[in-house]
């Protein structure tokens, strides 16, 4: 049987059939009513408080007659929820502060599969492979927007808006890797047959769910990575371009540098200079200067200094 907070009454006590499986889901919307519900079965009082209150971290504790598990899913716009679960021979009761559509993609698995109603196991680990799935959505998405990060640095690598990204999504990333690694070790516990309400027919079903999941945690790790790749690429193509700059300016100066001597030697304006006399100096100083100068500029190109050429230096 199946039960979400819209139509699970505490009043009529609803109670499993025979073997069946009952799941109820709240938020805190009906909250009152899990309270209440809480006071009428038998459950270790520190796993209703961490139901009520959810945890810091995705973990599994198994107590007396109950496992509790603390499950975090991701949502749109990159936002973590947390959903509380306490499971019991033949219960699954769920809490989670918001509604979500998780929730509902969980009871039409169920609805597809009837058969793995009958035991909260299956309950269990439709919510884990959903949780997962929307994991790996996010993870596909982070990853196209690294590379178009990764794009932008060519584009325009002086713009200060991509380093201010990077650090962003460094922070966020290291703080999912945090919860992801927890709920990676989570899964791993749950996948075997110890724990209690995890069976031989839905542990190979676990298995492949944490499997799945650790995909995961080696994908942050390889964005942490990439961003500091995209960061150093930064730096590099703006020093790249800061040299080129510089190199630029080297050449204008060495071009200008016999003009300017030139130009300095016929400015002393000693009596004993016929050039000074000349009527023609003016004119074979100007182009002298630029004779050197365009001799200069030409010995550049050739040796590959200046500007695109094929030429290696030699």
């Amino acid at each position: 049987m199946l039960y979400n907070d819209m139509i699970a009454n505490v009043n009529n006590r609803y109670a499993p059939a025979g073997k069946d499986a009952c799941w109820l889901h709240f938020t805190k919307a009906s909250k009152t009513d899990l309270e209440r519900l809480l006071q009428t079965i038998s459950v270790h009082p520190l796993a209703k408080q961490r139901l009520l209150y959810g945890t810091d971290i995705p973990m599994v504790d198994e107590y007396e007659r109950c496992l509790f598990i603390s499950l975090f899913i991701i949502r749109p716009r990159l936002q973590i929820m947390k959903i509380q679960m306490i499971v019991t021979e033949q219960y699954m009761i769920s809490y989670a502060e918001e509604n979500d559509p998780l929730i509902e993609q969980v009871k039409e698995k169920l609805l597809h599969h009837r058969e793995h109603a009958s035991h909260p196991g299956y309950v269990l680990y439709y919510f884990l492979d959903v949780s997962t799935r929307r994991f790996l959505q996010v993870i596909d998405d982070i990853a196209d927007r690294i590379q178009s990060l990764e794009k932008q640095v060519f584009k325009t690598p002086f713009a200060n808006e991509i380093g201010r990204n990077i650090y962003r999504w460094k922070v966020w990333i290291h703080e999912l890797r945090q919860i992801t690694e927890a709920q990676e070790e989570m899964m791993k516990l749950l996948q075997h047959t110890k724990f209690p309400y995890i069976h031989a027919e839905t542990n190979p079903y676990m298995q492949d769910v944490a499997g799945r999941f650790s995909r995961i945690t080696a994908a942050l790790d390889k964005f942490k990575e990439t961003l500091s790749g995209i960061f150093d690429l930064q730096l590099s193509l703006k020093s790249d371009h800061m040299n080129v700059i510089m190199k630029t300016l080297t050449l204008v100066s060495v071009i200008f540098m016999p003009m300017t001597f030139i130009a300095g030697v016929y400015g002393m304006n000693f009596e004993a200079m016929p050039e000074l006399k000349w009527k023609y100096g003016y004119v074979y100083a100007l182009l002298l200067m630029a004779a050197l100068g365009i001799s200069i500029a030409l010995y550049f190109k050739k040796k590959g200094w200046w500007g695109e050429t094929d030429t290696k230096e030699k």
